[in-house]
């Protein structure tokens, strides 16, 4: 069984980059992301590479990224025009065709629905976007925390499992390609440090994750 403690700096990983990729940062979030104290607070520090992601953020105020050029990246990276660069659907890298709203969406769909959750735009959007599945890691892992809090163990160990179910069967499996395809197409520093950081956390906690089922 893995921690709380890792429960808390997964829950906070997942959601910092789901919110980065549900859209681009307004100029608060993009100067809190760049900001010495969330660098020096990072939740998952100890990853091979994230010394160096941390430090592309880090400097990208310092080389006058705007936020301007911040959402234009984001746009180029996810939606185009022309072809994406890091598509951010599952499907798209799983599925036989290639395509959105196959398999893997309706998958992803049924496991949101075994918790009481759903995409917001439903039938409209897949609902197996790296934002909404990074994001619904995190809800699994706070709902874990919240569990001990009012010590329901059995409640905490229903979460933590199927946040390992999903990230196995799911996040894993495509994630880590798409965080590498955005560290090769961004044109901006701070993209290219989250593209990084976000194939750390994936390498970080399915390593975890496995030591945890073999102990």
């Amino acid at each position: 069984m893995t921690s709380a403690q890792d429960w808390d700096a997964w829950a906070a990983t997942w959601t910092v980059l789901g919110r980065l990729f549900a859209g681009s940062p307004d100029r608060e979030s993009l100067d809190r992301m760049r900001s010495a104290e969330l660098l020096a607070d990072w939740p998952l520090p100890d990853g091979v590479r994230t010394a160096e992601a941390l430090a592309l953020l880090g400097g990208s105020a310092e080389r006058g990224e705007t936020v301007d050029d911040v959402h234009d990246d984001h746009f180029l990276l996810v939606r185009g025009p022309g072809k994406v660069k890091a598509v951010p659907w599952e499907s798209v890298y799983l599925s036989r065709e290639g395509l959105v709203f196959e398999a893997q969406t309706l998958q992803v769909r049924d496991f949101y629905r075994r918790f009481g959750l759903q995409a917001p735009n439903l039938n409209r959007e897949p609902d197996d976007h790296i934002s909404l599945e990074l994001e619904f890691c995190g809800t699994l892992l706070m709902r874990a925390l919240d569990a001990l809090d009012a010590e329901d163990a059995e409640g905490a160990r229903t979460y933590e499992e199927a946040h390992a179910e999903f990230c196995r069967e799911h996040l894993f499996r495509w994630a880590p390609e798409f965080f590498q395809r955005v560290e090769q197409g961004a044109d901006t520093d701070f993209y290219r440090g989250i593209g990084i950081l976000g194939q750390d956390a994936c390498a970080q906690v399915a390593a975890a994750l496995v030591d945890a089922a073999a102990g």
